[in-house]
């Protein structure tokens, strides 16, 4: 090891082919949250703003020590300057120790290397620190989970949201979508919904603003999208890129308490709705609070909103037909069949509230009078 080098390490209980594939799937959502654009395999690389930073030199996934090896340019100013990052697995017994180094900033650091990489090195090593800190790691264990989920857990639960289920049966009992309805959802995390409502021969189009979530959501409706009948996209709430009337019905669930603006997102969603349109929305009940459905840190980071608070949002976004109603469960829950059974009584009660709204037609425009005869 070099004498610049940094190394973070961690075990974890996977074999080593395992641990690899994680390893650089994880890498890839991280990078790509700080700006970062990482292409693996043979021949791939790291962009930054479509500047090449990162080439992979060495890829060697299966073996007994899987391990890929980056050239890294740490300093355009100093073409000629070099660093090296080693993504490296090493097996042992029933787990894998996972080690990322980077080493070679001395090369960048050329005024006083030995000083500069001191104060390098504290600054990445408060940024651990500041991300290992409470309310660093809370958002980030609230993002993981719920707010913007990603990774292999989040990507199981929501490619089978099996306690989503009687919320999705609410809302498409409402909608009651047919061949000629064009959804739009807001949210769709790993695309169930979608898929669900997709049965009615309906057309659709989605947002997310996780890319894991979209990625998954188009795995999930593949067979849609080839044949034209989905769009799904990266995107936030608040700037929907669809144009203006574009769709018959439109259903958010599960994303309204984390939204920082919840009129202007349905506000947005009132535009992208043609006349007439309708329009469910799971609110984010007080009652929830810290109960399963949400649990610290995620109630921390949520808004909760009671019956008027949902009216005057929907209001204030120019929706016209509002109504708040509370819808029980119980019965969505055990016909859904995949409820464990201990668990039925989650369900049970009044039920959640749920914003129905319809964007009012356009008023006729009154006749023109007569002309007057000369």
């Amino acid at each position: 090891m070099s004498d610049s080098s940094l190394r973070l390490t961690t075990t974890v209980p996977l074999d080593g082919a395992a641990a690899f594939d994680a390893l650089l799937d994880e890498l890839v959502l991280a990078l790509a949250r700080r700006g970062l654009r990482f292409e693996p395999g043979p021949e791939g690389r790291v962009l930054e703003g479509g500047a090449e930073v990162g080439r992979v030199l060495e890829w060697e996934p299966r073996g007994t020590s899987p391990r890929a090896r980056l050239a890294w340019r740490a300093a355009p100013w100093n073409p000629d300057a070099r660093a090296e990052v080693l993504v490296r697995v090493d097996p042992a017994f029933d787990a894998c120790t996972l080690s990322l180094e980077l080493s070679g900033l001395d090369a960048v650091l050329g005024w006083e290397p030995a000083r500069e990489r001191l104060g390098w090195f504290a600054g990445a090593g408060a940024a651990l620190l500041q991300g290992a800190a409470p309310a660093a790691l809370g958002d980030w264990v609230t993002d993981r989970l719920a707010r913007r989920p990603s990774g292999a857990y989040a990507r199981g639960a929501y490619a089978d949201p099996i306690y989503h289920l009687p919320n999705f049966a609410v809302i498409l009992e409402e909608l009651a979508l047919g061949p000629e309805d064009v959804l739009v959802e807001v949210g769709c995390g790993g695309g169930a919904l979608l898929h669900s409502a997709l049965a009615s021969g309906c057309r659709a189009a989605a947002i997310d603003h996780s890319p894991d979530m979209v990625r998954l959501a188009r795995e999930t409706n593949a067979e849609a999208i080839a044949a034209g009948r989905l769009e799904i996209v990266e995107g936030d709430a608040a700037r929907l890129p669809f144009p203006d009337a574009s769709f018959t019905c439109a259903a958010m669930t599960g994303v309204l308490g984390f939204l920082p603006d919840p009129v202007a997102a349905l506000r947005e969603m009132r535009r992208v709705l043609r006349d007439g349109g309708r329009a469910v929305i799971l609110g984010a009940d007080p009652e929830m609070r810290g109960t399963p459905a949400a649990p610290e840190p995620m109630a921390s980071r949520l808004h909760f909103y009671d019956e008027t608070q949902l009216e005057r949002i929907a209001r204030a976004a120019g929706f016209e037909d509002v109504r708040v109603e509370r819808r029980p469960m119980f019965e969505h829950a055990r016909r859904a069949g995949r409820v464990a059974p201990e668990h039925l009584e989650l369900f049970q009660g009044a039920g959640p509230r749920f914003l129905f709204l319809r964007k009012a037609a356009a008023a006729a425009h009154p006749a023109a009078p007569p002309a007057s005869r000369a």
